[in-house]
């Protein structure tokens, strides 16, 4: 995909691990997009629940033989990694972590451990999205923070930025906070200044 100059658009490629369809994630992300379509860059919106990943089961096959086990929807999302520049994780916290689709995608990431597969990740940037219930986001979050920092510092991936929505709790709570969606909007736009 060619920008407006002839030059490759750089990419983006958001991984919603929600399972609720049209919930609080689903709103933060669609104004987070809009605002990086705004900067020029390319985005790809890739729904865990709508697709089919099966969890590791630890076979060890991508570091001894650099390919997985399985063949299922995260072969293309391995692709669409290693041809993107900003990877965003997003997800609502499920008991203090990630849901379960979006521990299983990272579980499977395992693959890029390969040293021959290392290069296809390492350098990437990563935003990190979060929704939570709960209005103690320090509290509710710790464990979370230092799990992504454990897992994009493995696989050598620069952190630029986490963005955490409080008070989420209910599908449709987002409506009375227009300010998160603006939130959102601006940091998506401004992404391409890390670029």
């Amino acid at each position: 995909m060619k920008n407006k100059g002839g030059s490759l658009a750089r990419r983006v490629l958001i991984i919603n691990g929600s399972t609720r369809e049209n919930g609080n994630t689903d709103a933060i992300l669609s104004s987070f997009i809009r605002g990086v379509s705004a900067s020029g860059l390319a985005v790809r919106n890739a729904m865990l629940r709508n697709l089919v990943i099966h969890n590791c089961i630890g076979c060890c096959q991508c570091l001894r033989e650099k390919t997985c086990h399985f063949q299922d929807d995260m072969s293309d999302l391995r692709d669409a990694i290693t041809k993107s520049d900003i990877l965003v994780f997003a997800s609502p916290i499920y008991w203090c972590e990630i849901t379960g689709l979006l521990k299983t995608f990272i579980d499977r990431l395992y693959f890029f451990h390969h040293k021959e597969n290392n290069h296809l990740i390492a350098g990437k940037k990563a935003v990190i999205i979060t929704t939570l219930g709960e209005k103690d986001t320090d509290y509710e979050a710790q464990v979370l923070v230092e799990f992504y920092k454990r897992c994009m510092r493995s696989l050598g991936i620069d952190i630029l930025d986490m963005l955490f929505f409080a008070e989420l709790m209910d599908q449709d709570a987002i409506t009375s906070k227009p300010e998160y969606l603006k939130q959102a909007f601006d940091a998506g736009k401004h992404l391409v200044d890390s670029l």
